[in-house]
């Protein structure tokens, strides 16, 4: 069977271009090779999505973005995509076998991005983790430090305090990047410890688990130890995308390449959300990127149709 799209991915950006594809009536298939809806699974409040002022669930909205999707009954494939050979149609390789479609929208988003400091892989899972919500229970009344100074590291400084004695948030910059509101709430929040201008050089431990994470001031150049039972790694995210290095044309930094409309260097494939060049990271922006996507895709649709 030829489908019309195949859709790799199923977060923000791949449900948004499968509700939108099975709305037009297209013969959708989805390829996830974790678990249904991305990272939302792991975002315990998203307070950037419009509609919802006061923050939603990350779980809350993944189940509307399915339910959505689900309406139009697409095939879904539990594999990851190995690699796509361009052509007409596109064929698409999994260790489960081949697929074809006509359309392909990339919607892997990213995974995140470490610090690449000695100790780091030594603690990562014994101290040192990433997803605040799934890892943050654990480190019940301990001092946890996190690193990053984005939207998504406030919004985690802020949910780690009911769990922590206190969170540290450590940023390079000489100011926190979030927005204003967000930045407020971390600096006048009592139990978290705002410091700007610092780097972590060093993740220390003992017995296995870290114990403290080593400091420098970036201006001063100064030196300094804080004792922490965890360290959060919130500095941004890569790309992943590397698995169609000689599919599509990557940028510098391992994000696809595309045009206002989605579509990469090649004709009737198209990447949305995370994986895609200067894409601003926010789920809200992932949603149009899945629309826009199969909007673009249709007109490819219809051409060849009618060709």
């Amino acid at each position: 069977m030829v489908y019309d799209i195949a859709i790799i991915g199923t977060g923000p950006a791949g449900l948004s271009a499968g509700a939108y594809a099975g709305r037009r009536g297209y013969d959708t298939l989805f390829f996830e090779d974790e678990s249904i809806g991305g990272e939302l699974v792991n975002r315990h409040e998203i307070q950037s999505y419009p509609g919802f002022p006061d923050g939603i669930a990350g779980t809350e909205l993944r189940s509307q973005l399915v339910n959505t999707a689900e309406t139009y009954d697409p095939d879904v494939e539990m594999a990851a995509v190995e690699d796509v050979d361009p052509g007409a149609p596109h064929e698409l390789h999994t260790q489960h076998g081949q697929f074809q479609a006509s359309a392909v929208v990339i919607a892997t988003g990213s995974s995140p991005k470490r610090l690449g400091v000695p100790g780091e892989s030594d603690y990562w899972g014994r101290g040192v983790f990433d997803c605040a919500t799934c890892d943050g229970p654990l480190y019940a009344g301990e001092r946890i430090a996190i690193i990053g100074g984005r939207n998504h590291a406030i919004i985690d400084a802020l949910f780690l305090t009911n769990h922590a004695s206190e969170v540290l948030l450590i940023e390079r910059a000489e100011e926190l990047t979030a927005d204003e509101s967000l930045a407020a709430d971390a600096r006048t929040n009592q139990q978290i410890k705002v410091l700007t201008g610092m780097s972590v050089t060093e993740i220390q431990g003992d017995d296995g688990v870290v114990t403290s994470i080593q400091l420098r001031d970036l201006e001063s150049d100064e030196t300094s130890t804080e004792s922490v039972g965890g360290l959060n790694v919130n500095i941004g995210a890569v790309p992943n995308a590397s698995f169609l290095e000689d599919t599509v044309d990557l940028d510098d930094d391992g994000s696809v390449i595309v045009g206002p409309d989605m579509e990469t260097s090649v004709k009737g494939i198209y990447a949305a959300g995370d994986v895609r060049m200067d894409s601003p990271l926010e789920v809200a922006a992932a949603v149009g990127d899945g629309v826009t996507a199969v909007r673009s895709a249709r007109t490819h649709l219809e051409t060849n149709s009618s060709s």
